[in-house]
Formats: C-alpha cells, sequence, structure tokens
C-alpha cells in the first residue's frame, strides 16, 4: 500500500539521524519470504530511547500512530508492526505483511 514507507522513514531521519553528531544513515531493505514482505528500516540515531515516554511507553506521532492503525484494517492479524533497538544501535523498523497474490516469488 502506498505510503506506508514515508513516516518510518522520516521518523528515522527526525528522530534517528537528526540526532546523531556523525554521518547518519538510513537502510531499507525488502525480501520475501514464505508468503509475506518483510520491510525493514534502520537507522544508527539513539534508538527507542527517542521516542520513549518517561514512563516507559512509547511515544508514537501521528504518522506511526496512522501507520498503525492502517496496517490494523488492511491486514488485520496478519501483519507484523515493530519497533526496536537495532543490534549495534540505532533503531529497526519492521514491517511484514502478507505478500500479493499472483506476483512472483
Amino acid at each position: 500500500p502506498c505510503f506506508l514507507l514515508q513516516p518510518i522513514v522520516e521518523n528515522a531521519i527526525r528522530h534517528g539521524i537528526a540526532q546523531t553528531r556523525g554521518p547518519g544513515r538510513v537502510e531499507i531493505s525488502a525480501k520475501r519470504e514464505d508468503g509475506s514482505l518483510r520491510i525493514r528500516v534502520r537507522d544508527n540515531g539513539p534508538g527507542l530511547v527517542a521516542i520513549t515516554r518517561p514512563d516507559d511507553g512509547l511515544r508514537e506521532g501521528l504518522g506511526l500512530s496512522n501507520t498503525r492503525a492502517r496496517l490494523e484494517q488492511l491486514y488485520g492479524a496478519a501483519h507484523r508492526f515493530e519497533l526496536e533497538n537495532a543490534p549495534g544501535g540505532g533503531l529497526l523498523v519492521t514491517l511484514e505483511i502478507p505478500a500479493a497474490k499472483g506476483t512472483p516469488s
């Protein structure tokens, strides 16, 4: 679906690499596996600490909350949307949705 990546990449820039002193990096990868499309967006910023509230809850802005709601509406339980600290630093966002039927693997 259109505009699923835009808010994720925007957040990687705004809350991730804009917070670093050195060179910033955003990596996007996609892989089709077992009937699903897995998309990952990783940055080299501060990780979850940049979007965590003092009560340890995530501070999701409009972009992420709209993305989460849209995925729920389109795919229900058949999707995955996770944010986690990336190995070696930064934030890793994983988005997994059913691959379109009838398209080559």
